[in-house]
């Protein structure tokens, strides 16, 4: 008998396969050229490039292979009833079969996929003045296949020129693209090609020329292509995991009038992110794509229209990338407050120093910051992660006090007592997502019962968002030093929002403070 939690192995897999693809960047923009600086002095040197590229193959093969096999755990259950926490078990022949029938199915779709694709190769911009329109068949009998995410994963990964690509897209491919990326099988070089087409300014649609079989998208069916990854969690999810930050500025300052599309299908791909690590990392990409070393700088006009969606992004990103306490110590809930408020105010750096950077108009802001915390729901959560639960009513918890916190003046604010004026652009902005960040710290102890009020009676969440949220809003306006954690032996309330308030204000205004600033994960 064998067993498995599939969510968590199709977790894995795309967390690792992102995580490979930075690795060969790395190699790529930083350890070669090093490398290359240092044979130049007369040194021996090896090249690094193909080796990199043959192990980064090895390890994509590896994480689409745990993929599989959480489908194929999946397969053993013929429809049946999960059992606790989203565990499957199955007899080890069983799973065995059901891995062989996807492994030959899927290859055999994937193979399928491609063959469809050789057929543009012969197809260049010289056309054919008595068939200009060879592409097209193509592209129907790809549409005929959409809902089959290997055999369009396939077709996608053996394009190998951008033209191709545009004109699959101009053709009516948009619905199989989604489709492949649902599968987590799409390749980094596809990838690439895709943040490159959105990257690059839409033209006049339509033939590149009366002859030409390869078309052009327009502005219409690029706004298509990203609203229809917007609309797809799966498909946006891994998309989103297969960026590299390079990829996100060139899609984000490339065409700027899809800005907004853009940041709507990261902030669904970080709706369905609860492994904080990965949340984490995902705020880290985007901040360096959008705000790093070398990104444009965004003026005040920029801003009017970003702000609120770039805000909702790092305000999901916040809540969802705070891990549980393992040490229910006084001393190990500070220590914990101490790292989440450190990592909440990394995460946010850079954001807060583009925005102050902007030097935007205060009476602007202050009026688009008035108001709920954020607009994002917690829009999908998996009932196969065995703490999912707690997650969903720790964060809900937390969204519905912060969507109560009215203005600057709210008792909250002025019992947490975040000191305010030094930056009057940035700390308005921090102001709302150091609230949510610690807010969510609580709801997790909450939802552990580690929380006494002054009576000594546990801070219970239902999982009702009313009850909820008058209970969160209560404990922040009361007297934090009468609220313990931890039992006997534990801190007060006052104690964990000094530990996490030290950390989260100077690493998220070091950017400010500091001219040459690099955040410790560039």
């Amino acid at each position: 008998m064998v067993s498995a939690i599939p969510e968590n192995l199709i977790k894995y897999s795309a967390t690792c396969t992102a995580a490979a693809q930075e690795f060969q960047n790395w190699v790529k923009s930083v350890l070669t050229p090093a490398l290359l600086d240092y044979q130049n002095t007369g040194h021996p040197c090896v090249e690094l490039d193909a080796d990199v590229a043959v192990a980064i193959s090895r390890a994509y093969y590896t994480d689409r292979d745990v993929h599989d096999v959480a489908r194929a755990f999946q397969a053993t259950q013929h429809g049946g009833a999960l059992g606790h926490g989203g565990l499957v078990r199955a007899q080890e022949s069983d799973l065995d079969s059901a891995y062989a029938r996807l492994m030959q199915q899927n290859q055999a779709r994937m193979k399928a996929g491609a063959a469809l694709a050789a057929k543009l190769t012969p197809l260049q911009d010289v056309g054919d003045r008595e068939h200009p329109d060879t592409a097209r068949p193509i592209v129907e009998e790809l549409a005929k296949h959409a809902n089959d995410p290997y055999f369009c994963a396939g077709f996608f990964n053996a394009l190998t020129l951008q033209p191709h690509l545009t004109t699959v897209l101009a053709l009516g491919g948009i619905p199989a693209l989604i489709s492949a990326y649902s599968s987590g099988a799409v390749s980094a070089r596809t990838t690439a090609m895709v943040t490159a087409r959105i990257g690059i300014p839409a033209v006049v649609g339509g033939p590149e020329s009366p002859t030409s079989p390869l078309y052009r998208m327009t502005t219409e069916q690029k706004a298509q292509l990203l609203d229809a990854f917007s609309a797809n969690p799966s498909a946006a999810y891994q998309f989103a995991k297969a960026l590299t930050p390079a990829e996100v500025r060139e899609m984000f300052y490339g065409d700027r009038q899809y800005r907004l599309k853009m940041i709507a299908i990261l902030q669904t791909a970080m709706n369905s992110e609860h492994d904080p690590e990965a949340a984490r990392e995902l705020m880290h990409k985007v901040s360096l794509g959008l705000f790093g070393s070398g990104a444009p700088k965004l003026s005040n006009s920029d801003w009017k229209t970003l702000i609120d969606p770039v805000r909702d992004f790092y305000g999901t990103g916040l809540l969802n990338s705070i891990s549980a306490p393992t040490d229910f110590s006084g001393d190990g809930m500070e220590e914990w407050e101490h790292v989440t408020g450190r990592q909440n105010g990394e995460d946010v750096a850079l954001f807060l120093k583009a925005l102050h950077d902007s030097q935007p108009d205060n009476a602007m802001l202050k009026s688009m910051l008035q108001g709920g915390y954020m607009n994002a729901a917690f829009l999908f959560l998996s009932p196969l992660e065995p703490e999912g639960w707690l997650a969903k009513i720790a964060f809900s918890a937390a969204v519905g006090a912060m969507q109560s916190v009215a203005s600057a003046h709210d008792p909250i604010i002025d019992n947490l007592g975040i000191p305010t004026g030094k930056f009057p652009d940035a700390d308005q902005m921090n102001e709302k997502l150091f609230v949510g960040g610690f807010v969510q710290t609580l709801a997790l102890l909450a939802t552990r019962n580690q929380i006494r009020d002054p009576s000594h009676h546990l801070v219970h969440l239902t999982g009702d968002a009313t009850t909820d949220q008058k209970t969160i809003r209560d404990l922040l306006t009361g007297d934090l030093t009468k609220y313990t954690v931890g039992g006997r032996n534990g801190a007060s309330v006052q104690e964990l929002l000094d530990a996490y308030k030290s950390q989260e204000l100077e690493t998220a205004f070091r950017g400010i403070t500091s001219p040459d600033y690099k955040p410790p994960y560039e």
